[in-house]
């Protein structure tokens, strides 16, 4: 999607990305439109212009999503520390729910608890960040009122998946003017795609029912592969399919597979089983990053200064020695063409 962060902004003092966008609070408002796609009006000679209505173009205030934690760390422990990096996980998962429609923000104390789906329970309390999904694209796809898309689940075999693939296509130019380009699923789902008799005949007998099959160039925040894949099918070579296992843990700050791990602590799987997640190219045209500011004192009697998106210090403490590392981030994805995503439920119903 384009929102990790890759370069350094000298002037602005901040991490940015392909598309991220940056502002001084963290509250901001953003325009929501689509592709104009009307033809124009012809007139007779020296007659005037005709006449239309302006586009509608929506406004919609959003503020940023505050990310602020600590770790203390004694010099004691600083003596025989060992390299630590992770991954990008606050905004994974904020992507991951915005695709879905389904990002909760769920208050825990003083603590905000970022889900997908809302956290259950009889002290849960929260709210969903809105993204304006239209309804039609969610589960089964009626993307056009006219019906389902998603006529049979992918688990059977004999389901029209390049059928249903091609309905989807023309759904999304109908709805937004933007191509369906790519698929976001998980392997479990991409095995149901192997193994589909349509999808195998449009490939041919003597042939691999994909045309290309590789691990994704890009390289995580350690240095090593994502573990996520691209294919492109031999029936259908306009589409990239994305296979992607990638979980985060939620509702706790230890890993489940530490033996000192709440019970709450879940795994939560970037794109759940019997998902797929339909949408166009990733563009700044119709999704990007904010990133708000804040001003932050550093150290005490230092003054502040203003500080967008993510910022990471470090504070000296006393009694014992140690050092606090800190990091804040304010930021909130927004989406400008709702039509141009599509989380479907391709089995289970």
């Amino acid at each position: 999607m384009g929102f990790q962060t890759t370069k350094f902004d000298q002037e602005k003092v901040s991490l940015t990305g392909p598309h991220t966008v940056q502002g001084d609070t963290r509250y901001a408002t953003f325009r929501l439109f689509d592709a104009t796609r009307t033809v124009a009006q012809g007139r007779a000679p020296g007659t005037g212009p005709a006449t239309i209505p302006v586009n509608p173009v929506g406004s919609v205030p959003v503020s940023c999503a505050r990310w602020h934690m600590k770790i203390p760390l004694t010099y004691e422990e600083l003596g025989n520390l060992s390299p630590i990096i992770g991954p990008n996980s606050v905004i994974e998962l904020m992507t991951s729910g915005m695709i879905q429609d389904n990002l909760w923000l769920n208050y825990q104390g003083d603590n905000i608890v970022a889900t997908i789906g809302q956290l259950t329970g009889t002290n849960a309390f929260g709210f969903q960040v809105p993204f304006q999904v239209p309804a039609g694209n969610k589960s089964q796809l009626n993307m056009l009122g006219t019906g389902n898309l998603i006529t049979l689940p992918w688990s059977n075999p004999g389901s029209p998946i390049l059928q249903q693939l091609m309905a989807i296509k023309a759904a999304f130019m109908q709805l937004s003017g933007y191509p369906l380009q790519h698929v976001w699923i998980n392997s479990l789902t991409w095995y149901r795609v192997l193994v589909n008799t349509e999808v195998r005949n449009t490939a041919g007998s003597a042939n691999t029912p994909f045309a290309e099959y590789d691990n994704v160039p890009e390289m995580g925040a350690d240095g090593e592969p994502t573990g996520d894949f691209e294919a492109i099918l031999r029936g259908d070579p306009t589409i990239t399919w994305h296979i992607t296992d990638e979980v985060l843990v939620t509702n706790s700050d230890i890993d489940p597979s530490y033996a000192t791990a709440p019970s709450t602590a879940t795994l939560t799987k970037m794109v759940p089983d019997n998902n797929a997640f339909f949408m166009t190219a990733p563009s700044s045209e119709w999704s990007q990053m904010y990133h708000g500011g804040e001003y932050v004192v550093e150290n005490p009697g230092m003054p502040g200064v203003l500080r967008r998106g993510y910022h990471f210090w470090h504070e000296y403490v006393t009694q014992p020695s140690a050092v606090d590392l800190i990091g804040l981030l304010n930021c909130v994805p927004l989406l400008y063409v709702p039509r141009v995503v599509a989380p479907a439920t391709v089995s289970g119903f």
